[in-house]
């Protein structure tokens, strides 16, 4: 028999519920218009407006809230691919299907005006980053990642080409073309490859 849920235990499951709705409608309406007012958020939401600001007083602890948000759900989405346990050319295509998949929050905070006010948490961050780092250190070992590039340039340049995807799949580029494009720009540029010589004839 199943042990009884805590009141408090349903407090605390309500809270994290009502917080996240709250978070999701943000990134909804906010992506659609920056300016929109916190009550177009609370409406949204499906919560009052007095719900709304007992959770985020104004637009900029919202704004914090989403940064943390984003923050978890990215070091969760790559923990839970197992980097290390995939061969790096296999790893290194899902970790950019599973950053893909969250394109609408990154991408709306990395536009975020508070985004050079100290919003994100940067040892959460950081903590987010170091799978991707380990990576690619193994993918430099391996011959896979040149040896020329350091983590620091292979996760910004990683973020930028997904920026450049999602926005590509907002103005009308299908998902899977636009992660098509991203993975093989990422991994072999834009110059087209040389093709393989054809069979000799006598």
């Amino acid at each position: 028999m199943a042990a009884p849920v805590s009141s408090s235990g349903t407090h605390s499951g309500t809270i994290a519920r009502t917080r996240r709705a709250i978070l999701d409608a943000a990134v909804m309406v906010l992506s659609r218009d920056r300016s929109a007012p916190m009550s177009e958020i609370a409406k949204a939401a499906e919560v009052g407006r007095s719900t709304l600001h007992r959770y985020f007083p104004d637009r900029s602890a919202l704004v914090k809230g989403l940064y943390a948000q984003c923050a978890e759900i990215i070091e969760r989405a790559v923990r839970d691919l197992d980097l290390d346990q995939s061969e790096v050319p296999d790893a290194f295509r899902r970790l950019v299907a599973a950053l893909f998949e969250h394109g609408r929050l990154v991408d709306f905070l990395f536009n975020e005006p508070q985004h050079t006010d100290g919003a994100w948490d940067d040892d959460q961050w950081e903590r987010a980053h170091v799978p991707m780092a380990m990576l690619f250190v193994r993918g430099q070992r391996e011959g896979y990642f040149a040896a020329e590039f350091d983590a620091d340039w292979f996760i910004r340049a990683l973020w930028y080409m997904l920026s450049a995807g999602w926005e590509a799949n907002a103005e009308g580029l299908p998902r899977h073309l636009a992660l098509e494009r991203v993975v093989r720009t990422l991994t072999g540029g834009v110059v087209a490859q040389p093709e393989r010589p054809g069979p000799v004839h006598d």
